[in-house]
C-alpha cells in the first residue's frame, strides 16, 4: 500500500513540475513579442525622425534659395557664378603664428641677441577645375614676405600694431593629359621637386614651366624658370633675362611594410644669373647643380619612421669669383679660400611619428659656393651668418611637434649652426630657437 502512495505522490509532483515549466516558457514567449514590438516601434520613431529631418533641411534649403533668389532681384548681380565648364572652387589656407630668438657667440668674444621677434604667415588659395578639358587654375594670396624664400611678416618692425602686407603666393594653370600621367604646369607654382631644405626654402615658388610625369612606380620633371627680367646688370647698358633650366626623375618602391624614394636632379643656372647675383665679371661661373635625394620610411609597432638623406654639388664653381667665402657673400680675397674646394652640400635627417607626437633630427653641411644663396633655406644659417641665407654652414636641426586636433598642431624647433669657412675674427656660431603655433584648413 506504502508503495502505491508513493508512486502516486511521485506522479502528482511530475505533473506539476511540467506545468511549471509551461508556465515558464509561455512567460518568455511573451516577453519576446513584447520586445519585438517596442523594437518595431522604435524603428518607426527612428524613421519619423529621419524624415523629419529631410523635410527640415529642405524646408532651410528652399527658404535660402529664396532669400538669395530675392537679394539677387533686388541687386540685379550674382553673389558668385562659375563660368561654364568649371566644376568648382577649392579654398585652402593655413595661419601659422611664431615666436623666434637668434643668438650669435661672437669670435671677438661675447653673445650678440641678434633678433627676438613674433611672425605671422597667413596663406588662402583657391583652385578651380574644367574636367571637360582637363585644366585647372591655381590662385594663392599671402600675408607675409614679398622675399621669394620667405613668406614669414614680422611684427611691428617700423612703427606700433603696423598692419601687414598682401603678396602672390601662386597663380599657375595645370593641364593633365588624360591618364597617361603626365601634366604641364604654367605660371608661379609650388616646388615640383623631391627635396630638403639644403637645395631649397620651402616657401619658394618656381616662376615658370614644369612638364611632369608621374605613376605608381616613376616620376619626373623638365622644366624652363626665370630667375630675373626687366633688370640691368651692373656695368651694362642693355636689359638681360636670366634664367634656370632643371629636371628631376626618380624611382618609387612601396611594399606592405617600407616606402622609399629615390630621384636625381640637376638645375643649370645660365651665366645671365651669376652676373646678376655675383658680379658682371662672373660670366666664367655658372651655377650647375647636381642632386641626389633619397628616403625611406616604415613602421615598427606603432611608431612610423622616415630616414631623409639629399647630397648637392655645384659643378660650376670657378676659382675666379665666389658667393660664399666667409659670410655667405662673395669674399675681399680669394687667397685663403677656393671656391672650387667648397662646392658640395649634404644632410642626413631621421623623422619619427608616434600617435600625435612628431620628432625630427638632421644634420647638415652647406659649403659656401655649393648652392645658389637666392634659393637656400631662409632659417638654417641665420644665427653664424646673421643674414637670411645658408651657404658656408653647418649644423644640426631639432623639431618637436604635436597634434592638438586634426587641424590644429604646436611645434618647437631649434638650429645649432657654425661657419665652415669663417675669415680672420668671424668665427661666429649661432642658435635659432623658433616656437610654432598652426591652423591649417
Amino acid at each position: 500500500m506504502k508503495k502505491w502512495i508513493a508512486l502516486a505522490a511521485s506522479i502528482a509532483m511530475t505533473a506539476a513540475h511540467a506545468n511549471s515549466n509551461d508556465d515558464i516558457l509561455r512567460k518568455i514567449e511573451d516577453m519576446q513579442r513584447q520586445v519585438q514590438a517596442q523594437q518595431e516601434m522604435i524603428q518607426q520613431l527612428r524613421s519619423q525622425l529621419d524624415e523629419q529631418r529631410t523635410t527640415t533641411t529642405e524646408i532651410v534649403r528652399q527658404e535660402v534659395e529664396t532669400a538669395v533668389g530675392k537679394g539677387l532681384a533686388q541687386s540685379g548681380g550674382s553673389v558668385l557664378t562659375l563660368g561654364k565648364g568649371i566644376e568648382g572652387l577649392t579654398l585652402t589656407g593655413d595661419l601659422r603664428l611664431r615666436y623666434e630668438s637668434i643668438d650669435t657667440d661672437l669670435d671677438t668674444g661675447g653673445d650678440l641677441k641678434y633678433k627676438s621677434r613674433f611672425r605671422h604667415r597667413v596663406r588662402l588659395g583657391g583652385v578651380w577645375k574644367n574636367p571637360s578639358e582637363s585644366w585647372e587654375v591655381g590662385l594663392g594670396l599671402e600675408a607675409g614676405s614679398s622675399d621669394g624664400t620667405s613668406a614669414n611678416q614680422s611684427w611691428n618692425t617700423s612703427s606700433p600694431w603696423q598692419s601687414g602686407s598682401l603678396y602672390l603666393d601662386y597663380a599657375y594653370a595645370k593641364h593633365k593629359f588624360g591618364d597617361s600621367g603626365m601634366s604641364l604646369t604654367l605660371g608661379q607654382h609650388k616646388s615640383p621637386w623631391k627635396n630638403t631644405f639644403l637645395t631649397f626654402d620651402g616657401d619658394l615658388r618656381p616662376t615658370g614651366a614644369t612638364l611632369a610625369y608621374d605613376s605608381d612606380l616613376a616620376f619626373a620633371t623638365i622644366g624652363a624658370y626665370n630667375i630675373r627680367s626687366d633688370s640691368t646688370i651692373a656695368g651694362k647698358t642693355d636689359q638681360s633675362l636670366a634664367n634656370m633650366f632643371g629636371g628631376q626623375a626618380g624611382m618609387k618602391f612601396k611594399t606592405d611594410a617600407l616606402n622609399a624614394l629615390f630621384a636625381l636632379g640637376f638645375f643649370y643656372y645660365d651665366e645671365e644669373t651669376s652676373q646678376f647675383q655675383l658680379a658682371a665679371a662672373a660670366d666664367d661661373y655658372n651655377y650647375q647643380i647636381g642632386t641626389a635625394y633619397a628616403e625611406v620610411g616604415g613602421k615598427i609597432g606603432n611608431v612610423g619612421l622616415k630616414a631623409v638623406g639629399e647630397f648637392a654639388m655645384n659643378f660650376g664653381a670657378d676659382n675666379d669669383v665666389s658667393q660664399g667665402g666667409a659670410y655667405g657673400k662673395a669674399p675681399t680675397t680669394l687667397a685663403a679660400y677656393k671656391p672650387e674646394d667648397n662646392n658640395m652640400a649634404w644632410t642626413l635627417g631621421l623623422q619619427a611619428k608616434v600617435d600625435k607626437f612628431s620628432a625630427n633630427y638632421a644634420y647638415a653641411h652647406i659649403e659656401g659656393d655649393s648652392i645658389p644663396w637666392f634659393v637656400s633655406d631662409s632659417d638654417f644659417g641665420v644665427g653664424a651668418l646673421r643674414s637670411s641665407r645658408s651657404v658656408n654652414v653647418k649644423g644640426h636641426v631639432l623639431g618637436l611637434g604635436y597634434a592638438v586636433t586634426k587641424n590644429f598642431s604646436v611645434g618647437a624647433s631649434a638650429m645649432f649652426t657654425s661657419l665652415i669657412e669663417p675669415a680672420a675674427g668671424k668665427d661666429d656660431e649661432g642658435t635659432l630657437f623658433q616656437f610654432d603655433a598652426v591652423y591649417k584648413f
